[in-house]
């Protein structure tokens, strides 16, 4: 059998690739820039198979094969068509033209060697030339005038070209998918991060509307938190130390604040900054965020004495709170935060300067708020930088009467149901 292989291919990228390819499988071969180069080369060239590609100028592969195929003394070598037209229509005009096979850009090079081997190996057992048959299709009249077996040969070749396509569309399609789900979850991973940085009702907004206006909030209570003798601590620690014993503070501190419905602003340093009754305003922000403080201040003495009993440094605490009106938004176009501004903000970081280690300070305002609930402490006016002098409480405990253990640490049920008054607008 012939290994010689005429192409005609007017593509020089696409060509350089086929020419290596049958080169490499051992096939001697000439090629073509268009039809009429080829049909030039095949008058001194005697391949085995043409391979022609479809869109050429001067003479086009459709042409091309009808031309080798009416002629004959080159009738008998069969003509396999490479192109990127897959329309029905563009196949049928491969059929009518004589094509023995119908290849779709761009082909495998592994499938494009089997498609050549099968028609090689069942060249010569062609049938007797039968009558054309005019077939009817798309509103268009096709001369179809082929051997039974050319028509298989040709439909065998577009029935595998459509079974690697739809494999090639499966691949794609499973890749999409998983495409897909990965840009959804990095979506989740994007909205999850964006609402660990604002409140979840201005994270929403923000995606929704692509900004946020800052609001006023009539009644909201602000905690200041203040670790007392930071820099003097912190130098008995390792910077590795200093890091995780604050990371592990503030993740509790969040923890606590997550779980009173409070919401917590920002880091300062050693300093951390809460609020109640924003981004979505309610009645008992007061009582929300003094129960915060207390457990914070609670944690904090746990943690004092673990390691006081393991003879490590240790830090105290400061608890400040105020309550009155603030302005609340989102602030920077690239690192979004979400602040407040107003001169509750400065009286409540007064509360925490002007408080005592290991106590929960409060105004007067914050006091008329929560004096239902929580047992205090008067500490009379005292001094606070650029406030003069405040009236000043600490909180001591919940109510006896309200409580379900001695410390005053744990509401009970009357409290419970003071408090859902509170929240419903009953009291």
């Amino acid at each position: 059998m012939s290994s010689k292989i005429l192409f005609a291919e007017d593509s020089t990228i696409q060509g350089t690739i086929l020419k290596k390819l049958l080169t490499q499988r051992g096939f001697e071969i000439r090629w073509a820039r268009n039809g009429e180069e080829g049909w030039n080369i095949l008058q001194s060239f005697d391949p085995a198979i043409i391979i022609s590609d479809v869109e050429m100028p001067i003479l086009d592969g459709y042409e091309f094969c009808q031309k080798v195929k009416k002629d004959l003394n080159f009738r008998h070598i069969p003509v396999v068509l490479c192109s990127s037209l897959s329309d029905p229509e563009d196949i049928m005009r491969g059929i009518e033209c004589g094509a023995n096979g119908y290849i779709t850009k761009p082909y495998d090079e592994s499938f494009l060697m089997y498609r050549i081997e099968s028609i090689l190996n069942n060249k010569g057992i062609e049938s007797e030339d039968q009558e054309p048959i005019d077939v009817q299709y798309a509103g268009k009249n096709f001369t179809i005038n082929a051997s039974k077996m050319h028509l298989m040969q040709v439909l065998l070749s577009i029935y595998e070209n459509t079974v690697k396509k739809n494999k090639e569309l499966q691949v794609t399609q499973i890749e999409l998918q998983n495409k897909a789900q990965e840009l959804e979850k990095s979506l989740l991973e994007s909205e999850r991060l964006l609402k660990n940085i604002l409140p979840e009702k201005i994270a929403d907004r923000l995606k929704s509307q692509g900004f946020d206006k800052p609001e006023y909030f009539e009644s909201v209570s602000v905690l200041f938190t203040d670790f007392k003798g930071f820099t003097d601590v912190a130098e008995f620690m390792s910077p590795d130390e200093l890091v995780e014993q604050l990371d592990l503070c503030f993740a509790q501190f969040d923890a606590i604040m997550e779980m009173y419905g409070v919401e917590k602003l920002k880091t300062i340093g050693d300093a951390y900054m809460a609020a109640g009754g924003i981004p979505i305003s309610n009645r008992t922000h007061a009582i929300d965020l003094v129960r915060a403080a207390m457990e914070i201040k609670q944690f904090m003495d746990m943690t004092k004495k673990l390691r006081i009993d393991q003879g490590l440094p240790y830090w105290e605490l400061r608890l400040g709170i105020h309550t009155g009106p603030v302005v609340a938004g989102v602030i920077g176009n690239k690192k979004f935060a979400y602040d407040m501004w107003g001169d509750t903000v400065n009286t409540a970081s007064r509360m925490e300067s002007s408080g005592e280690v290991g106590k929960v300070n409060i105004s007067r305002d914050t006091y008329d708020k929560v004096k239902d609930f929580f047992l205090c402490h008067y500490r009379g006016k005292v001094p606070a930088k650029n406030k003069g002098s405040i009236d000043m409480f600490f909180v001591e405990r919940i109510h006896p009467d309200l409580s379900r253990d001695e410390e005053g640490l744990v509401p009970n049920d009357k409290f419970l149901s003071l408090y859902k008054s509170l929240a419903e607008g009953q009291s």
